[in-house]
C-alpha cells in the first residue's frame, strides 16, 4: 500500500507541474492576436489588411499566371482573324529602282559614218550602249492586286478566326472560374481553422475554471485529487490541441495567399461572416443551364465547328482561284551630257489558277478533319455525363452538408444542456469531475461538427455554382 500512495503522489505531482507548464504556454499563445494588427520592428509597423472573399477572388483573378496566358491568347487569336481578313482585301505594292552607269574609258568615239559630229558615234544613246557615256536608270511600278474568287476560303477563314477567337474567350472563362473557387476554398479553408481555434480558446478557459473549482474543493475536503488530476490532464490536451490549430490557421492563410499570386506572409485579416449564397435552384433545371453554359462543352462544341468548317475549306481546294492585277510602270533612262528616255505603261491582268487534280490530297484532308470533328462529338458526350454527374453529386454533397448542419446544432444543444447538469451535479456534490470532462468533451465535438459541416456547405454550393458554369462571385455574402 505504501508503494502504491507514493507512486501516486508521484504521478500526481508530475501532473501539476506540466499542468503549470503546460498553463504558462498557453498563457503565452493565448496572448499571440490570431489577426494582428501589426508587427513591429524596431520603430515601424506592418498593418494587417482585412480581406473579404470577393476581394481575394478579385486580387487573384487580376494577378493570375493562368489567367493572364488565357488573355494574351485571345489578343493573338483575334490578331489572326485581321490577318486573314486581310488577304481578301485589295493588295498594294510600290517598287523602285535606281542604277547608275559609269563609262571604264574616257576616250572619245570617232563618227565614221557622218559628218559635223552628226554619226552614231556622237549619239547619246548608241553611247550609251557602248558603255562611252555616263547613264542614270529609274524604274518604278505601283502594283494593285484584287482576288476575285478563291472558293470561299478566305470567308471560311475568317470564320474559322472568329470560332478560334470564341475558344479562347471560353478558355478565359474556365481559368477565371478555377482560380475563383481555388481561392473560395482556401478561404473558406482558413476561416475553419480560425473557427476552430477560437472553439479551443473558449473551451480552454472553461477547463481552467473546472480546474480551480476542483482544487478549491480538494483544499476545502469536500473533493479528491482524481477529479484535479482528471481537469489538468484535459486541459494539458487542450493546450496541446491550441497549439497544432494555431499552427493550420497560419499554414492556411499562408496557402490563401499563394493562391492569390502574392507573398505567404502577406498580414491578413479574414471576413469572418464570408458565405456562399444558396440560391436552391432545381436540379433539372440546372442541368440544362451547365449544358448551354458550361465554358468547357462551349469550348467542345467551337472545336467540333472548326474542323467541320475546315474539313469544307480543305474540300475546297480543288477550286479555281480568281485575281486582277493592275501595274503602273515608269522607266526613265538618261543620257549624262545627252538626251533621256521616259517610258511609261499600265498593264492590266485577269489571272486563273485551277489546280484540277492533286492527287486526292484535299479529299484526304477532308476526310481527316472530319474524322477530327467525330473525335471532338465524343468527347463532348463524355463530357455531358461527367458534367451531369458532377451536378448531381453537388446537390448530394449541399444536402448532407445541410443534414450534418441540422444535427449539429441539435447535438450542441444536447451536449450544452449535458454539460451544466454536470457542471452543477458536481458543485452540489453528487456528481464527479468524470462527467464533467466526457460532457466538455461531447460539447467540442458538436462543436467541431458544426463548423465542419459549416464549411463543408458552402463549398459545396461554390463547387455547383462552378459545374453550372456560373460566376461565384455573384453568389458570395
Amino acid at each position: 500500500m505504501f508503494m502504491y500512495a507514493t507512486l501516486f503522489k508521484s504521478f500526481a505531482l508530475s501532473i501539476l507541474i506540466l499542468g503549470a507548464s503546460a498553463t504558462a504556454v498557453a498563457a503565452q499563445e493565448a496572448a499571440k492576436p490570431l489577426a494582428p494588427t501589426a508587427s513591429t520592428q524596431g520603430e515601424s509597423a506592418t498593418p494587417t489588411f482585412f480581406l473579404t472573399l470577393t476581394e481575394s477572388i478579385d486580387y487573384a483573378q487580376k494577378n493570375s499566371y493562368e489567367i493572364l496566358t488565357a488573355q494574351k491568347k485571345i489578343e493573338d487569336a483575334r490578331w489572326q482573324l485581321t490577318e486573314t481578313g486581310a488577304t481578301g482585301l485589295p493588295q498594294i505594292t510600290a517598287t523602285a529602282a535606281y542604277g547608275r552607269q559609269d563609262p571604264i574609258t574616257t576616250e572619245r568615239t570617232t563618227d565614221v559614218g557622218g559628218a559635223g559630229g552628226a554619226g552614231l558615234g556622237s549619239n547619246p544613246q548608241f553611247a550609251a550602249f557602248l558603255g562611252t557615256a555616263s547613264v542614270n536608270t529609274f524604274n518604278a511600278g505601283v502594283t494593285l492586286s484584287q482576288t476575285l474568287f478563291a472558293g470561299f476560303r478566305i470567308v471560311d477563314g475568317v470564320r474559322l478566326a472568329n470560332i478560334n477567337v470564341g475558344g479562347m474567350e471560353e478558355g478565359l472563362r474556365i481559368a477565371r472560374q478555377n482560380v475563383a473557387f481555388q481561392v473560395t476554398n482556401a478561404y473558406f479553408t482558413a476561416l475553419r481553422a480560425w473557427e476552430t481555434l477560437e472553439l479551443d480558446k473558449q473551451n480552454l478557459k472553461l477547463i481552467q475554471e473546472q480546474v480551480r473549482i476542483a482544487e478549491v474543493r480538494l483544499l476545502a475536503g469536500t473533493g479528491v485529487k482524481l477529479d484535479v488530476l482528471q481537469a489538468q490532464s484535459q486541459m494539458i490536451q487542450l493546450q496541446q490541441r491550441i497549439s497544432s490549430d494555431l499552427n493550420a490557421y497560419e499554414k492556411s492563410k499562408m496557402s490563401l495567399n499563394q493562391v492569390m499570386g502574392r507573398a505567404s506572409d502577406y498580414p491578413i485579416a479574414l471576413n469572418t461572416f464570408a458565405e456562399v449564397k444558396d440560391q436552391n435552384p432545381d436540379e433539372i433545371e440546372s442541368l440544362k443551364v451547365a449544358i448551354e453554359r458550361r465554358p468547357d462543352l462551349q469550348q467542345l462544341r467551337l472545336q467540333k465547328e472548326l474542323n467541320e468548317l475546315n474539313a469544307t475549306i480543305q474540300a475546297r481546294a480543288v477550286w479555281p482561284t480568281l485575281s486582277a492585277q493592275v501595274r503602273y510602270a515608269l522607266q526613265d533612262q538618261a543620257v549624262v551630257n545627252g538626251n533621256s528616255n521616259n517610258i511609261q505603261n499600265v498593264n492590266y491582268s485577269l489571272n486563273m489558277n485551277w489546280p484540277i487534280f492533286d492527287g486526292f490530297a484535299a479529299q484526304a484532308k477532308a476526310q481527316r478533319a472530319r474524322k477530327s470533328a467525330d473525335q471532338v462529338q465524343i468527347s463532348l458526350d463524355q463530357l455531358q455525363q461527367r458534367v451531369a454527374l458532377d451536378i448531381q453529386q453537388s446537390f448530394m454533397d449541399i444536402e448532407a452538408a445541410r443534414d450534418r448542419l441540422l444535427m449539429s446544432r441539435a447535438g450542441i444543444q444536447l451536449a450544452e444542456e449535458g454539460l451544466r447538469v454536470s457542471q452543477v451535479s458536481y458543485k452540489e456534490g453528487v456528481g464527479v469531475m468524470l462527467d464533467v470532462v466526457n460532457a466538455q468533451t461531447n460539447l467540442q465535438q458538436a462543436s467541431n461538427s458544426l463548423i465542419t459541416a459549416r464549411y463543408d456547405i458552402n463549398i459545396a454550393r461554390a463547387r455547383l455554382y462552378q459545374a453550372l458554369g456560373l460566376d461565384i462571385v455573384d453568389y458570395l455574402k
